[in-house]
């Protein structure tokens, strides 16, 4: 089976650097072309489910993608982005103003949490209920699935189907539409491509 996953087109609070969390934010004009671009990038490809996080920028961009390849999309809340609390609607730089230390210690501690907000650990265990429900879809090794979800969800999926260590998160980029590509067969996870985006080039 190979799982293609992608993050949703680009929303205002993208193109302004502030984060989002479980904000529901709506895509920009761009983000829809965004969209329509990975869309036509993916009419070919032998996808058979598009599974979407519950958020509306996911769920526009599943939606956009599932008219033009004929694929009704599935959501659900594992896939959503991780509430980050107190942090959602501010820069990094303001983050870091506002809470000294916090965003370091986020990343350091798996189990650490933005104020009212939710650690790594436990976006980790959602990813892992993810996991187990595909595996349960009766899918062929040369068929796949699409995954569209968010930046720091499709960063923790990456590494959980790689079986890398959550610190690597940190070393992963997944661009607004960017496809990153894992072939799963028994076992492991084998990563044919990663963040790519050449279909905004079009």
């Amino acid at each position: 089976m190979f799982i293609y996953i992608t993050r949703h087109g680009e929303t205002k609070w993208n193109d302004a650097g502030k984060t989002q969390g479980v904000k529901n934010i709506s895509l920009t004009g761009r983000g829809r072309d965004q969209a329509n671009k990975l869309a036509r990038r993916l009419k070919n490809e032998p996808i058979q489910f598009i599974y979407s996080s519950d958020l509306k920028r996911a769920v526009e961009t599943a939606s956009i993608i599932g008219d033009e390849i004929g694929r009704d999309y599935i959501v659900t809340p594992y896939l959503r982005e991780a509430n980050f609390g107190g942090w959602e609607g501010y820069t990094l730089k303001e983050i870091e103003e506002r809470y000294p230390g916090q965003l370091d210690q986020w990343y350091k501690d798996p189990d650490f949490c933005a104020p009212d907000g939710e650690s790594i650990n436990r976006v980790k265990q959602r990813i892992k209920y993810f996991i187990d429900l595909i595996k349960k879809q009766n899918i062929k090794k040369e068929q796949g699935i699409l995954v569209v979800s968010h930046a720091l969800t499709s960063k923790i999926l990456i590494t959980e189907l790689l079986g890398l260590p959550v610190s690597f998160i940190k070393k992963i980029k997944q661009s607004n539409t960017g496809l990153t590509i894992i072939q799963a067969i028994p076992d492991e996870g084998v990563l044919i491509l990663h963040n790519d985006t050449c279909h905004l080039k079009w």
